[in-house]
């Protein structure tokens, strides 16, 4: 893979009472940090096949011989205030780094592939931006070969808006962007129908 692009994944450590809280508030705090963790696995395996040189950025702490230490990956703690605040960071150390096309995932998506992946760095042999929306109005894939900084900054995170303030900031920048396919990431109980997540309905 080219020497100048970086793939960044957001996670947490899986914490009971700590991660998936808007799932545990209907399947309880055990089942969420199983979902969670079951995510996990299913994110680093398709980093891993993707082969792109990535750093783990961690929102409470840095475990000792998690997964992604067992993978011999890059990890760091995220830093600010907010989502937006802690992405600008990582972006800004990526590009600081020497790196020119920067993609940042979360661990939430069920339906990432390394494909996905390849589509997004080859979109920004095109264009200075690259998003795969995510049906709740976020996304689940952000990229730039350009620092716009603009793109973490006064939005409402979490809610769904997130996905058209950021177009609206790359138009009135007039930076070119490219979509992926929208898909579809693990908030609430219903969005296990569907994926391989869903057995864990059954158990509800």
């Amino acid at each position: 893979m080219p020497a100048d692009t970086l793939l960044l994944v957001f996670v947490k450590h899986p914490v009971p009472g700590q991660v998936k809280t808007r799932l545990a508030a209907t399947l309880g705090h055990e089942k969420a940090l199983m979902i969670y963790q079951d995510l996990l696995a299913f994110t680093c395996d398709i980093v891993l096949r993707a082969g792109y040189e990535t750093h783990i950025y961690y929102g409470n702490e840095i475990p000792a011989g998690d997964l992604w230490a067992r993978a011999d990956l890059p990890r760091f703690l995220q830093s600010g205030a907010d989502l937006g605040a802690r992405m600008q960071q990582a972006f800004s150390a990526g590009f600081e780094a020497g790196y020119r096309r920067i993609i940042v995932i979360g661990s939430d998506c069920p339906y990432l592939s390394p494909e996905g992946l390849r589509a997004g760095f080859e979109a920004l042999d095109q264009a200075a931006a690259v998003i795969g929306p995510a049906l709740d109005g976020g996304y689940y894939l952000l990229g730039m070969k350009t620092w716009i900084p603009e793109v973490f900054q006064a939005k409402k995170w979490s809610t769904d808006t997130v996905l058209q303030d950021t177009l609206a900031d790359l138009d009135r920048l007039g930076h070119t962007y490219a979509l992926l396919p929208e898909l579809g990431d693990i908030d609430e109980a219903g969005d296990l129908a569907g994926t391989f997540l869903a057995h864990y309905l059954d158990q509800a």
